[in-house]
């Protein structure tokens, strides 16, 4: 396996799932290590390191309800 320097930022918590090199879906467990405050986790088939990021929330002004509304 030849090691990849590649970081991608993920929103999936806690598994994120990706299309890896070999054409097939890997699921990477997302974990905190070693008192790092970044939860990350790396894919074993092609070696790219993804990070969570909590999302943040919308900016956009809702109306009357906001989402719970239907």
């Amino acid at each position: 396996m030849e090691e990849s320097r590649e970081l991608r930022t993920v929103y999936d918590f806690p598994v994120a799932g990706h299309l890896c090199t070999d054409g097939k879906v890997s699921y990477v467990k997302m974990v905190r290590r070693h008192g790092n405050p970044e939860i990350e986790g790396s894919c074993q088939r092609c070696g790219i390191t993804f990070q969570y990021r909590r999302p943040k929330p919308s900016n956009v002004r809702h109306e009357e309800g906001g989402v719970t509304h239907f």
